[in-house]
């Protein structure tokens, strides 16, 4: 299962958090099984994404579908930026 983390900053956080629910149809065509997110000070938040197909997350993250979602809910879109990780660390080894 890979993980992405996308940060970003929004207009106004009540209006992405409705809009962004709504998107299920798109997060399912990514592969997405699961979103965590956070949000932070001075409308920045960040979502943590897990995928079982990076390709497919990467495709539909790059879309149209996906440029008109982000902006309906506020999203800067100079303000996103996307993370893969692909290293993990296990403290307890």
């Amino acid at each position: 299962m890979t993980k992405v983390i996308v940060r970003v900053e929004v207009e106004d956080v009540e209006q992405w958090k409705r809009g962004f629910v709504t998107h299920a149809e798109l997060f399912l065509k990514q592969a997405v099984t699961l979103v965590y997110w956070g949000i932070g000070e001075e409308n920045k938040l960040a979502a943590c994404f897990e995928t079982t197909d990076i390709d497919a997350f990467m495709e539909v993250m790059a879309s149209p579908d996906t440029a008109e979602a982000m902006a309906n809910d506020g999203i800067i879109q100079e303000s996103v930026e996307v993370y893969v990780a692909d290293t993990i660390f296990d403290p307890n080894s």
